[in-house]
């Protein structure tokens, strides 16, 4: 008996509180509050694993390409030995680096990327209060799910990739198709088109379900104007940027060479398209995207729909022993949240204008999201990313062989030093993947090699000594040597 009524009460206060927090007031200021804490989390666990010299390639690919832009000179990146917009056509990075020129442009890089990640909170609530009606503590814990989901804490911490802003403005868009806000919708999937061509295909997709909702006219100008700009990115613009033909076809090599002839062979061939979507390592991949959603997005498969095709192309491009990259999640992202919007409502039952959802559905959600953030989040607690921003003997070692370096001097440098010397004209990646022979033949001639033995995992004693004489046979002698960093200046 006193345990019921210790419920009774219990549920009383819990009402009360609901009814004071289920007002206009709190819905404009609760979700900026929360993006804002938001923000600080991703902000700092990206900046301590950028100051424990943490990051790749891609960071200071992007880091160079700013560089070039604040030069005004030519955007031919020496790190990818490409065009910086030759990939995806991804012209939003240009406003970008203008701002970028004024700050720290890789500090600047990662916490723009952090605060798009963040800011996606507000359309993603006001999508649950809104449209799926859903009281403040149901939404609360889609934000709360949103924020522990590993393929967005992955996003955060995979060095910088424009089309990570792109998850803000897709669900955004969802909140504009609702409120009828056709403009605001063309604004925002234009902006997403623009950080990364493909998403296009995504956009069609929200054009098809707009068409099949009786908006035909809005929904047919889409998925004609989103499929014209991929067309004209893939047929004409990374064609004449590339150096070597449309950037990542050769990931189809099995169904054509080029854009057409890939189209062309995955028709034919759908059944071996299929198998490369659905190899084991893809499969574990999905299992992870909607796994900590409790799989709600399939109790609401319209929401997902639109970026199915183009996650498939995805998929199929990394039919390999590993899970494709962070970048390759920025639609599945926005798309499967907006999805497990819809489903929560749909497992409510609606009282007083509100949908209902059972406490117990959203213990579950929550316990489910905090257990594979621990389980598969790069920023799990196992990882201690408390530690992240510290830096031991080897980073100290980095830093200042990075300080001995002249800010016009061309360097070549193994990854984990490579975006720390990526502001100038001319820098390359020294590739230690396999041995040193692939090493010494990847070796250009520039004035300093800035080697770290931590990026060379396999290498021998032998391969390190054979590594410093080839070097020195060829001119260059050492300026620095510590906690296995090694900077060397040629002088013959």
């Amino acid at each position: 008996m006193a345990d019921r009524d210790y419920r009774r009460r219990f549920e009383a206060w819990l009402l009360r509180w609901q009814g004071r927090l289920d007002m206009p007031e709190v819905d404009r200021v609760l979700p900026w509050i929360y993006a804002a804490f938001l923000f600080v989390a991703l902000a700092l666990l990206s900046l301590a694993r950028y100051r424990s010299l943490d990051t790749g390639t891609d960071l200071a690919a992007w880091v160079q390409g700013s560089w070039l832009i604040g030069e005004g000179g030519d955007l031919e990146t020496t790190i990818t030995g490409d065009h910086l917009f030759a990939p995806q056509a991804a012209v939003l990075f240009w406003p970008l680096a203008q701002i970028a020129r004024l700050v720290p442009t890789a500090t600047t890089l990662l916490v723009v990327q952090s605060a798009a990640l963040a800011v996606a909170v507000v359309p993603l609530y006001r999508l649950a209060r809104r449209w799926a009606k859903l009281r403040v503590g149901a939404a609360s814990v889609l934000v709360l799910a949103y924020s522990l989901y590993p393929a967005l804490q992955e996003l955060n911490l995979a060095d910088f990739h424009p089309e990570t802003l792109a998850v803000p403005l897709f669900i955004a868009a969802f909140l504009a198709i609702r409120d009828e806000r056709w403009w605001r919708f063309g604004l925002l999937v234009g902006l997403a088109v623009l950080a990364r061509a493909d998403l296009a295909l995504a956009v069609a997709g929200m054009g098809v379900l707009l068409f099949t909702e009786g908006r035909r006219r809005i929904g047919l100008a889409t998925v004609l104007v989103s499929l014209g700009w991929f067309l004209f990115a893939v047929l004409v613009i990374e064609p004449r940027l590339a150096a070597e033909g449309v950037a990542h076809v050769e990931f189809f090599g099995d169904y054509g060479d080029t854009p057409l002839g890939v189209l062309g062979g995955i028709i034919t061939n759908p059944i071996q398209f299929l198998t490369d979507v659905f190899t084991r390592t893809n499969f574990e991949y999905l299992v992870g995207l909607f796994a900590p959603l409790l799989f709600l997005p399939l109790v609401a498969p319209r929401y997902f729909l639109p970026m199915v095709p183009l996650q498939m192309l995805y998929l199929a491009s990394t039919a390999m022993d590993e899970s494709p990259p962070a970048e390759l999640s920025v639609p599945a992202v926005a798309f499967l949240m907006v999805a497990a919007t819809f489903a929560l409502a749909r497992t409510g039952q609606i009282r007083v204008e509100l949908v209902n959802v059972d406490r117990r559905v959203l213990s579950a959600l929550a316990v489910t999201a905090i257990v594979f953030f621990a389980r598969d989040a790069p920023s799990t607690p196992y990882e201690e990313p408390w530690d992240w921003g510290s830096r031991d003997a080897q980073d100290q070692a980095r830093r200042a062989a990075i300080e001995m370096i002249p800010d016009d001097a061309g360097v070549q440098a193994t990854p984990r030093a490579l975006v720390g010397v990526a502001e100038r004209a001319v820098v390359y990646e020294l590739d230690t993947s396999e041995s040193v022979i692939q090493a010494e033949r990847g070796l250009r001639r520039t004035e300093y090699v800035l080697f770290d033995e931590g990026d060379a995992e396999g290498w021998s004693r032998v391969w390190f000594d054979n590594f410093d004489r080839n070097l020195q046979h060829d001119g260059y002698r050492q300026e620095y040597r510590a906690e296995g960093v090694t900077l060397y200046r040629r002088v013959g």
